[in-house]
């Protein structure tokens, strides 16, 4: 198609979010302005009662437990320094199949907490892409957070109080 200028028009749709933006997305969905240890811990936890919740329809509880355990064990390399005696430890509530997930945020600040969970949804949301497609993968999040704004990064958590 071009223009009447002669110029080529650009017809490609908007880049699909990587597993990086989106986790980011749902994070900062998840937990709008909070920024204390404690309610950032219990929004990564409801993200993976969410994920885990929905994504077990089309897994299977061993699926989705084993794609889980698979991104926690990738992304801890990733985490940023604090207590490493958590690293085989569960997260201490309702998500005690959430291996991993403990370990990103005990002992940790608000922000390197924040970063280690954006790692670890990063690194599950990487895993579910490749082994059912982008496409699809995409689908299934905006199916279970239907509210969460497609472009804007951190729309919820930037919303004045």
């Amino acid at each position: 198609m071009t223009s009447s200028v002669g110029n080529i028009e650009d017809t490609q749709l908007p880049a699909p979010p990587t597993p990086e933006t989106l986790a980011r997305r749902l994070l900062a969905y998840e937990t709008g302005a909070t920024k204390r240890p404690e309610e950032l811990t219990a929004a990564g936890e409801r993200t993976y009662l969410r994920l885990r919740e929905h994504l077990v329809i089309l897994l299977g509880s061993a699926g989705f437990d084993a794609l889980w355990t698979r991104a926690m064990h990738l992304a801890e390399q990733k985490f940023r320094a604090g207590d490493n005696a958590a690293a085989n430890k569960s997260f201490p509530t309702h998500a005690s199949r959430a291996y991993g997930l403990y370990a990103a945020v005990r002992g940790r600040d608000s922000d390197a907490i924040q970063y280690n969970l954006a790692v670890a949804f990063a690194s599950f949301m990487t895993l579910l892409f490749t082994f059912i497609g982008q496409e699809l993968g995409l689908r299934f999040m905006y199916q279970i957070w239907p509210d969460l704004p497609p472009e804007a990064t951190t729309a919820r958590a930037e919303e004045p109080t």
